[in-house]
């Protein structure tokens, strides 16, 4: 397994970038290009499993995870099926000068012939840095419409 940080900011408050980022339900309204279809199965006050059919490496794949809604600022996601299950996001949503810092802490698990490809974990850790800034991008701008 790989571990690693993800740090990026965003103009909008802490509350507002948490809500928009633990409102699983509308997921795929924020960013459509990588969540095709997201169904709830089991909810409860701070939990949430979700089939999510999502982009991965190129491919619709679906999955199973669970949301951990811990407020008023942590978002914890465990990947429960498919390639990458056993990962985890730990994302955390802090109050800066310009709105808000938002950490997540990766912890990356390959299954199967995803474990043998080189250089494959320095590649996806560079995609989600890539896709945590398209989804500032699409939470700002979705933060408009709501």
């Amino acid at each position: 397994m790989s571990s690693f940080n993800l740090i990026q900011k965003s103009t909008l408050e802490p509350d507002k970038i948490f809500q928009i980022s633990t409102d699983v339900e509308n997921f795929h309204k924020i960013m459509p290009k990588y969540f095709k279809s997201l169904k709830i199965i089991s909810d409860s006050s701070n939990e949430k499993i979700v089939l999510e059919s999502i982009i991965f490496l190129g491919k619709k794949i679906d999955i199973k995870t669970k949301h951990v809604i811990i407020e008023p600022n942590i978002h914890k996601v465990f990947i429960l099926s498919g390639p990458a299950k056993g990962t985890s996001f730990i994302e955390t949503y802090n109050s800066n000068s310009i709105g808000t810092e938002i950490l997540i802490i990766v912890d990356l698990k390959l299954n199967g012939i995803l474990r043998l490809i080189p250089f494959l974990k320095i590649y996806l850790l560079k995609r989600m840095n890539s896709v945590m800034s398209e989804f500032i991008v699409c939470a700002e701008s979705y933060s408009k419409s709501i």
